[in-house]
This record gives C-alpha cells, structure tokens and sequence, in this order.
C-alpha cells in the first residue's frame, strides 16, 4: 500500500511540474505573439509613413504660404517584399488601414494586401468592394480581387457587378468578369 501511495503522489507531482511547464510555455509563446505582432505593426506603421512621405513635396508661391501636397507614391520594392515576407500575419494589421480615413493609406493598405496575395485577402478587399463609400475605392478592391483565387472572388464581383451604386463600378466588375471567361 505504501507503494501504491509513494507512486500515485509520484505521479501526481509530475503531472504537476508538466501541468506549470506546458501552461508556462504557451504563456510565454503568447507573450512572444504579442510581442511580434507589435513589432510588425510598429514596423507597418514606418512602412506607411515612409511610403506616404515619398508622395509629399512643398510648394512654395511667391507672396503666399507654402503648401503641403500630396500624391500617391507605390511603395518601394523592399517596402513590398518585407510586408509580403510578413505573410498572412500582416493581414489583420493592413485590413486596419481599410477603414482609415485617410485615401492614400486605404490605397496603401490594398496594395501590400495585393503583394500578400491568395485567399486570406479576399474578405479584407470585399468589405471594401461592397461596403466602402467610394467607388474609386471599391473599384481599386475590385482590380485587387481579380489577382485572387478566382472560384472565392467572382461571387464578389459579380455581386459589384450587379448591384453596385456606381455604374463606372458596375462596368468595371463587368470588364474583369469578361476577362475571367476567356
């Protein structure tokens, strides 16, 4: 009996010691996760600011203030391959742009998603192709989704194609649903 005992109290300060190893580890594995996922979105972050300053320059007029303008520059090769290096991980952290105010990081945001590619883009750009204000915006989601797996992005398009509010919209889904047929 005293074996029995000595065993069975064994037993259990080994499952005890396993029980605080593996909980102790998935701890620190998702500690480490966090950690990661705020470093690639700090470094998202830069990549954004970086690329959105590249499309900046002053003008100056004789007489008045200068002005700030604006255009959309696409990010750099590195820019691309770094955030497509990041895989499906950066997805989440980009699909927060789509629901920026600011257009050009909107454009940003589709654009790295695009570089992503495959299937775990589609529901970030759909969002934006059915439910964004803007036809440019939805068109620009449209093109994105044409580059993806076909048989999950035609119900999509197909979908702008028939029911978007915006003809030029409407005519576009069309376009990429003709081109899909040959």
């Amino acid at each position: 009996m005293k074996v029995l005992l000595s065993r069975a109290l064994t037993w259990s300060i080994a499952l005890a010691f396993a029980t605080v190893f593996v909980v102790g580890s998935s701890a620190a594995q998702t500690s480490a996760t966090n950690a990661s996922d705020h470093v690639m979105r700090e470094r998202i972050a830069t990549i954004f600011q970086e690329t959105l300053k590249r499309g900046e320059f002053r003008v100056e007029r004789e007489g008045q203030l200068p002005v700030t303008a604006r255009t959309f520059f696409p990010p750099t090769t590195e820019h691309l391959e770094e955030v497509r290096h990041y895989g499906e991980d950066a997805i989440p952290i980009l699909a927060d742009y789509l629901v920026s105010g600011y257009g050009f990081e909107k454009y940003l945001a589709m654009h790295f998603l695009g570089a992503i590619g495959g299937k775990s883009i589609i529901d970030p750009l759909r969002r934006v192709a059915i439910d964004d204000p803007s036809p440019s915006f939805r068109s620009t989601a449209l093109r994105w989704l044409s580059t993806t797996p076909w048989d999950l992005a035609a119900p999509i398009i197909r979908q702008a194609a028939e029911n978007d509010s915006s003809e030029d919209v409407r005519s576009q889904a069309r376009e990429i649903l003709a081109k899909h047929k040959d």
